[in-house]
């Protein structure tokens, strides 16, 4: 049954309130209560896939039920927070090495920061980011390294004077935050996470790869729970340009809302704009490559948005339906999820388009 509560369930608002869901918050992302309901409703088995993972919200969910899960994605800034989500740790060498933390001196390079980033914080708040990053990478216990860099990578976006507005980041000052005392807060609260909500001892494998290019082997995977980047939408490397140009490398792959990298004709597509045609091409490989990794009667969900475009709107739940029963998908459902309102031009309305879960079995 449908819950009532779908139009929020596909956001990732409701994970605000999940213990270790919110360590991180990444806006494009859906519900660790979407996952569960999915699970339940169709039964679906391990061990779950995401080639699109994100922020790990299906893997977290999987592996809280005790369900084995892979999560593949470009992005490695995506990849770092899911392995960091859903490893394995001891809360007592989680405190040791806080208290570790809190008593050393660290490196502070500012000179090694892109001046583009650097603007972005008052000088002393980026200051203390880059002495405690220098402190947490002399850590030599990976999984305490990681838990403490994420909490690092989180009090990093919440110091920084943008806000993240649609698919770009905003200029806002908000004043000469502590970032350390932020810091050991954000720590502290991890860890009452963990003690509170102690984690199944069942693996997440996550991998840093493009969906559309890595093969899995074949029948190896129960379901998958999947939301791709949505058709004309978000340009990824400019979202978290602070978290990927602080912390980590920038992608080579183009992390954009269509996942072709060189739009152009297609003739099957021949009315869409090329972007979308490039996506839908896309799209193929990817659908095609799940259906060999799925078992037989396996199951996929995808959580899927239409497409506002000045001159049209594109249904792409209607369209990725098509394409997977192309591929040899049997359509069980496209659930409506909630309407999404288009705009031009500073704010005209130009229609509505689909928010919606396909359910597809092999």
């Amino acid at each position: 049954m449908k819950p009532r509560n779908l139009p929020e369930l596909v956001t990732f608002v409701p994970n605000k309130f999940q213990p270790i869901h919110n360590w991180f918050y990444f806006k494009e992302g859906f519900s660790k209560g979407l996952v569960d309901w999915l699970v339940e409703e169709y039964n679906l088995q391990a061990p779950v896939l995401d080639p699109f993972c994100g922020s790990g919200t299906t893997l977290l969910a999987a592996k809280q039920r005790g369900m084995e899960s892979i999560g593949i994605d470009v992005s490695p800034l995506a990849v770092f927070i899911s392995k960091a989500k859903t490893r394995h740790y001891d809360t007592d060498e989680l405190k040791q090495v806080l208290e570790e933390i809190k008593s050393k001196k660290g490196r502070i390079e500012k000179q090694a920061v892109d001046n583009r980033i650097r603007k972005l914080f008052f000088s002393e708040t980026l200051g203390q980011i880059l002495e405690l990053k220098s402190v947490i990478e002399e850590i030599e216990d990976e999984n305490a390294k990681a838990f403490f860099l994420l909490a690092l990578i989180d009090t990093t976006g919440r110091t920084a004077n943008v806000v993240k507005v649609g698919g770009s980041l905003r200029k806002y000052k908000k004043g000469r935050l502590p970032a350390r005392k932020l810091f050991f807060g954000k720590c502290k609260k991890m860890l009452l996470d963990l003690e509170r909500n102690p984690l199944p001892k069942v693996e997440a494998e996550v991998i840093e790869a493009d969906a559309r290019h890595y093969r899995l082997q074949e029948e190896s995977i129960g379901s998958v729970i999947t939301s791709p980047p949505y058709l004309n939408k978000i340009e990824y490397t400019k979202v978290y340009k602070l978290e990927l140009g602080l912390f980590f490398r920038y992608p080579q792959t183009q992390l954009r809302a269509f996942l072709g990298d060189e739009p152009k004709q297609i003739e099957k597509y021949t009315g869409l704009p090329l972007v979308a045609q490039a996506y839908f091409e896309d799209v193929e490989k990817v659908l095609e490559s799940t259906y060999k990794a799925l078992i037989p009667k396996g199951i996929a969900c995808i959580n899927i948005a239409g497409a506002c475009f000045p001159e049209q709107l594109v249904e792409t739940d209607e369209i990725i339906a098509k394409i997977a029963k192309q591929k040899g998908f049997k359509l069980r459902e496209n659930i409506l999820a909630r309407y999404i309102q288009c705009h031009r031009d500073r704010g005209i309305k130009t229609g509505k388009v689909r928010e919606s879960i396909i359910v597809i079995e092999k």
